[in-house]
């Protein structure tokens, strides 16, 4: 944004909204699985170049008027938001330490900025950016102590647990109600030491809708308190498609079953199931499928996602869980490039050695276009 652009911004922000200042106002992934893998100045003919310290100053005047518009006006437009992005404080983390389908989703605008802190003693707990496209609820979690502490927020929350035993927690529910739901932390990384990345409700047998209402609580045992965020969260997506191909193949007792791929340019998501024969229960199930496919003697099916390019997309996540007779697994990704044609679903298992072994009897495509 040039000089000139910036000032309409700050007049129609003085004059729209100069009435309506408003008061300043949950790694671990209880998972199946999951794979984790981190300005040239243009200087126009004829104009003369300030020197070094009045840019100085000049910047360091526009940055504290932007910190006042931000903290003072309850609404700024798309186009002085990701203005203020690009400030060094301002920068989000999601475009910094985020997957690229978060990236995406800040670039683009499909995310919510959130403003909401909760301070126990030293300790204080903040939301800022949030992301729900209907495949996964995504958002940035913040600590600050009031003497320093551990400046990385990963770190901290990782060595309490192994301090005091896997005792931090997050629940999440959903309209007051909770919801069984694996969850996941990742590093904001070193441009954001204090912030992780919480990622949640992507379990395949958990129904959520496009808008609710959301609390997460953060319970941090050796204070002894919790810490309670309550939002409105509504469905927002770039170009997507759900797709539900019943798609199914049986290899060595695997009766594997593709409920539902979700596509979109934020999140790709594969939801399966592999059921076991009628009157069969869970155990009975395990038990039929040869060991060389089980970890500590359950099965360890994972998907790798090719398109139409042969490109491979990159997993972020995935949980699963036992019901009735059937063994459901949802599995995250990073989004492909474009909107593919196809989708070649190819299930393979992990090693003693730490290599995969694809069972390409179970290979499926799924048509997208």
């Amino acid at each position: 944004m040039n000089p000139k652009q910036l000032d309409q911004e700050l007049d129609g922000l003085r004059g729209d909204k100069a009435e309506e200042v408003p008061e300043l106002v949950r790694s671990r992934m209880n998972s199946v699985y999951q794979e984790l893998k981190g300005s040239g100045e243009k200087v126009t003919p004829g104009r003369r170049r300030r020197s070094w310290w009045q840019r100085l100053l000049i910047t360091a005047a526009c940055a504290a008027v932007a910190v006042l518009l931000t903290i003072g006006l309850g609404f700024i437009s798309p186009a002085m938001a990701e203005t203020l992005k690009q400030l060094p404080f301002m920068k989000s983390v999601f475009q910094l330490a985020g997957d690229s389908g978060l990236k995406q989703a800040s670039i683009t605008g499909v995310t919510s900025g959130v403003q909401q802190s909760v301070t126990h003693g030293d300790l204080t707990l903040s939301i800022s950016e949030l992301m729900y496209d209907g495949s996964r609820l995504s958002l940035v979690l913040t600590k600050k102590e009031s003497d320093g502490g551990n400046p990385s927020f990963y770190e901290w929350w990782n060595t309490r647990d192994m301090q005091l035993g896997p005792a931090n927690n997050i629940d999440f529910y959903i309209n007051g109600e909770l919801a069984n739901t694996a969850w996941g932390m990742a590093p904001g990384g070193t441009a954001s030491p204090e912030s992780v990345i919480v990622t949640a409700l992507e379990s395949p047998n958990l129904h959520v809708p496009e808008a609710f209402n959301f609390k997460m609580v953060v319970f941090i045992p050796d204070i002894g308190q919790t810490f309670s965020f309550e939002l409105p969260v509504k469905k927002k997506t770039l170009e997507s498609i759900v797709l539900r191909p019943e798609a199914a193949k049986t290899f060595d007792h695997i009766n594997l079953h593709i409920k539902r791929l979700e596509i979109s340019q934020t999140t790709i998501r594969l939801i399966t199931e592999v059921k076991g024969a009628p009157g069969q229960d869970i155990k009975a199930l395990q038990e039929a499928i040869p060991d060389k496919y089980k970890i500590y003697g359950s099965l360890n099916l994972l998907f790798d996602l090719q398109n139409d390019q042969g490109q491979t997309a990159t997993m972020i996540g995935g949980n699963g869980n036992g019901q009735g007779n059937a063994l459901s697994s949802s599995s995250s990704y990073e989004p492909f490039a474009a909107m593919p044609k196809s989708v070649v679903i190819k299930p393979y298992i992990w090693t003693q050695d730490s290599s995969k072994l694809y069972i390409p009897e179970l290979e499926m495509t799924i048509p997208v276009q």
